[in-house]
């Protein structure tokens, strides 16, 4: 085990938890910015030539918020799950003199997989406010992308109303623009009693269903304990460096902007996808709009999959559940050979 910069690294991820084993961090530069990912090699019943699985977090987030993940999806082909700029435990840096924004966090994508001279075909998946990053990033790179899985995806929302679409054209604008330089200073100043508030939460509850169970849905207390600790571990490096909270107030207004103000421009962006894309959520999710996921998927070679009893924690609350959709999706949208029903 080492520790360096924001987040603990380690040669063999085994030595944090054994379900982790063959999980190794790696470290490259992109534009002169050092980055930590976790890399897997596929396991021994991967089929061959199976594509490499590209995990993109939420925004400010870490290649181990879903580590859990990655066992199961080595059962598919290797995987790389990648810190992204401006994480707040993790180890990459900020390119970004005014903050993280899902287009810039999709250019960086395509730059790292250059960096990584990743020449076999990707499937990339994006998590949450990741779930655009990666979808904009298949744009720039069509020719490394295979296909797509976004789980819960912050989307374009329906707008239900004329008011409604005037209000955020409108009001909207002036949150969304003012909002982030006030909440960066905020956030700078009291970060640290959040970071502690949240970290008792999850400690006296002895899992994660301490954050807010009602808003992530779901049963979060089947999140492994290891990740939960992981998990931890990330909220005591952001509270001994609060300056990274800042990036935060952006990353979340790029996709408040993204979600309800530049709908259009977002919609037009999601419709120049040109491989398959899978929609993962789960119904009992209460941050997405399962209504409006379900019109995005109606583009030609989408595919949604509502999962059962899930929340918006569904890529480490169900890893099982949602590497079976993934080898399903392989099969039968992208014609894979060596990735049929599981038996």
């Amino acid at each position: 085990m080492r520790r360096k910069g924001y987040t603990v690294r380690y040669d063999d991820w085994a030595a944090r938890s054994q379900q982790w084993a063959g999980l190794r961090s790696v470290s490259t530069s992109v534009c002169g910015v050092p980055v930590h990912y976790v890399r897997a090699e596929p396991a021994s019943t991967a089929p061959p030539d199976a594509p490499v699985h590209l995990l993109v977090p939420p925004m400010t987030g870490s290649a181990s918020m879903w580590i859990d993940l990655v066992p199961h999806l080595r059962r598919l082909g290797p995987v790389i799950s990648v810190d992204v700029p401006g994480t707040i435990a993790g180890h990459t840096g900020d390119l970004y003199r005014h903050g993280p924004r899902a287009d810039l966090d999709a250019r960086f994508v395509a730059a790292f997989v250059r960096q990584l001279r990743l020449e076999s075909q990707l499937v990339l998946h994006g998590w949450s406010m990741g779930g655009l990053v990666a979808a904009l990033a298949a744009t720039i790179m069509p020719e490394n992308t295979l296909g797509v899985v976004l789980a819960a995806p912050t989307l374009p929302w329906r707008r239900t109303s004329l008011a409604e679409a005037l209000g955020w054209q409108t009001l909207g604008r002036l949150v969304v623009a003012a909002g982030p330089p006030t909440t960066r200073i905020i956030l700078r100043l009291t970060g640290g009693r959040i970071l502690d508030a949240k970290r008792t939460a999850i400690t006296n509850a002895g899992s994660i269903s301490g954050l807010r169970t009602g808003l992530v849905g779901g049963n979060p207390a089947r999140v492994s304990r290891a990740q939960v600790e992981l998990w931890l571990d990330g909220l005591e490096a952001a509270r001994e460096h609060p300056e990274r909270l800042g990036g935060t107030a952006t990353a979340f207004a790029s996709i408040v902007k993204a979600m309800f103000i530049t709908q259009r421009q977002t919609n037009e962006a999601l419709d120049c996808v040109r491989v398959p894309v899978l929609v993962l959520w789960g119904r009992d999710d209460h941050i997405v709009d399962p209504t409006s996921l379900m019109q995005h998927a109606r583009r030609p070679g989408w595919t949604p999959r509502p999962i059962d009893d899930v929340g918006h924690l569904l890529p480490v609350e169900a890893p099982d559940l949602y590497a079976q959709a993934v080898r399903w999706w392989l099969a039968d949208s992208l014609g894979m050979p060596g990735f049929g029903s599981p038996t």
